[in-house]
């Protein structure tokens, strides 16, 4: 049998735009998904949610707004507005849920030794790529939208989430609320926890989530003996928890909220953010 596909139209998400546009501070083009909420702005701007991954973290905040959003005001289901912000997702030309060499170039932090990645050829650009971000994109999405400037947070998975803790730590007043979901601390031999415990490692900010799987260093079944080496290597359950102790430690006015997350692994942590990360981004204060 031969599925025929003529008179088929590409899907599209009611208010989601998208564009491409080019970083003077990357050199890079970059692929935009915004979420144009459906409600007239308050008074001091949307809050924006900012997702790294956009091509894989976009559709699925997109799919849990109106469940996730709709008990955020007193007036609940019934008078709530159901996209109460902006949700700006950043991805790659091509549309790839995860571009792995441009997300190494993206948001890494520049490595001071062996990088633990023996995939991707190239690492070190997070510090423009911050700057694309805090300056370039969002510059022409306040042209557009009038945005919050009080109110902006960060998610980033994976790599996206050591780009998240190294925002976090870096750019004052570039954000304000971060989730860091599963983040590779072990890059570049654990180089931001080795500034963590050289240094109380100051949060420019007012709420940071780290999230883990349990299941990505201590799997409840044995995976095998290479497997195991390699999840005892990169620590993530053990790394993610001294992080978040040492970040609460030296910012106790930064609520800072450590997640290590039963019977999930390392994928499991992207879904896990991306329904949870709205609701930091578009609570009240």
């Amino acid at each position: 049998m031969t599925l025929r596909t003529d008179g088929w139209s590409e899907v599209c998400l009611a208010g989601a735009r998208s564009f491409e546009m080019a970083s003077a501070h990357t050199g890079e083009t970059y692929r935009i998904l915004v979420r144009i909420p459906s409600e007239p702005p308050p008074e001091g701007g949307y809050p924006a949610l900012w997702m790294l991954d956009g091509d894989a973290s976009f559709p699925l905040v997109y799919g849990h707004t109106n469940h996730s959003i709709a008990n955020l005001s007193p007036a609940g289901r019934d008078g709530a507005c159901q996209d109460p912000g902006v949700v700006v997702a950043v991805g790659f030309p091509g549309g790839a849920p995860f571009d792995v060499d441009a997300r190494a170039r993206n948001y890494t932090p520049t490595p001071d030794s062996a990088t633990g990645d023996a995939v991707s050829p190239a690492f070190g650009g997070a510090a423009g790529f911050l700057r694309f971000l805090a300056e370039e994109l969002r510059g022409a999405i306040a042209g557009r939208l009038p945005l919050d400037p009080g109110r902006q947070t960060l998610f980033g998975f994976s790599y996206g989430g050591l780009f998240a803790v190294h925002a976090a730590l870096g750019q004052p007043g570039a954000f304000q609320r971060y989730w860091a979901a599963s983040p590779s601390l072990w890059f570049s031999d654990c180089l931001l926890l080795r500034r963590m415990r050289a240094a109380p490692p100051l949060v420019a900010g007012e709420r940071l989530v780290l999230t883990v799987g349990r299941d990505e260093q201590y799997p409840p079944r044995s995976p095998g003996e290479a497997r195991q080496l390699h999840l005892d290597r990169r620590a993530m359950v053990d790394a993610v928890t001294e992080a978040a102790v040492l970040i609460a430690a030296a910012n106790p006015a930064v609520r800072t909220e450590l997640v290590v997350a039963a019977d999930h692994d390392h994928f499991d942590m992207l879904l896990h953010g991306a329904r949870r990360a709205q609701r930091l981004a578009f609570e009240a204060p």
